[in-house]
């Protein structure tokens, strides 16, 4: 397999493809409801209808995508007041990859290729680059998921955001967080396999990082996590599956030119709502940009 693109530019592909299958009044219906979830500061809102920088990031991607009308001006001063030294990694990373978008977005939209986005990233302010580079230089575990730089997750996270950057990065040793099975949960020594920690660890030995080969077996096990209804559960034991879970085990299949065993159609179409966008599954009906994000990546893999 050649090199692959930055996860960034991987995530915009899958975008794109989930973008082709759907029909016109869907795509018009999720246009609008991302244009919707713009606040009225600039920045977007999470399911509590809170402006929230989290959900900031997965409002440019579908925006980028759907060609959903926002404004960009009040966009740029949302992002102006943050302070990148104070975030955490994951609210960082969602900082400069939505600054990288919002640049994007102001190219034309037939000139959008995933190439495009690797001038974007020319528009990120040097203090925000050297935010970036001194957070993965620490490795503060207090600004890192469950306070571990190590984790498949948290690597996941610092590989993306030096790509982002255009900084170097060499991820650390994943095999402790490795089980017999060929699986990864995010706790060091875990005995309970995580669809979140393996998906995660599995892009990153796509990108020959980690220390891990990817055994087909292994691949096999994730694969066989895949419930009935086409969903992925966070953990095995989870009693339902949930969309997260699911997009981000089909991405990280994806990777591998793998397809899960049942199509998860039926799942999303239960999860996608009146409002426009995608909840987390079936029995939800809160539709929020970052489901609706996954629902579009799971349709973009499949």
């Amino acid at each position: 397999m050649s090199k692959p693109d930055s996860i960034t530019q991987q995530l915009y592909q899958a975008l794109r493809r989930g973008r082709e299958l759907c029909a016109p009044e869907a795509l018009s219906a999720m246009a609008e409801f991302v244009a919707g979830q713009q606040h009225g500061d600039g920045g977007f809102v999470n399911r509590a209808g809170v402006a929230d920088g989290y959900y900031g990031m997965f409002g440019l991607l579908l925006a980028s995508v759907l060609d959903a009308r926002i404004d960009l001006g009040r966009l740029d001063t949302a992002l102006a007041r943050q302070d990148p030294r104070a975030l955490d990694l994951v609210h960082l990373l969602c900082l400069l990859r939505s600054r990288l978008l919002a640049a994007f977005l102001r190219v034309a939209p037939g000139l959008r290729g995933v190439a495009a986005l690797l001038p974007a990233a020319r528009a990120l302010p040097k203090d925000w680059r050297d935010a970036a580079r001194d957070l993965l230089a620490t490795g503060d575990p207090g600004r890192f998921p469950n306070h571990d730089a190590q984790s498949p997750y948290s690597q996941f996270l610092a590989l993306s955001l030096a790509q982002d950057a255009g900084l170097p990065w060499a991820v650390a040793d994943l095999r402790p967080y490795q089980l017999a099975s060929g699986l990864f949960s995010n706790e060091r020594g875990g005995a309970i396999a995580s669809v979140n920690a393996t998906s995660a660890a599995l892009v990153l030995a796509r990108y020959g990082q980690g220390g891990v080969a990817v055994a087909a077996s292994a691949l096999d096990a994730f694969a066989a996590l895949q419930r009935p209804d086409g969903s992925f559960p966070a953990v095995v034991a989870a009693p339902a599956g949930d969309l997260l879970s699911t997009a981000t085990a089909c991405f990280a299949l994806s990777l591998y030119d793998r397809r899960p065993p049942h199509s998860p159609r039926a799942f999303l179409y239960d999860a996608f709502t009146a409002s426009g966008g995608f909840s987390a599954g079936p029995g939800d009906d809160v539709a929020d940009l970052e489901y609706t994000t996954y629902g579009l990546l799971t349709m973009g893999v499949l």
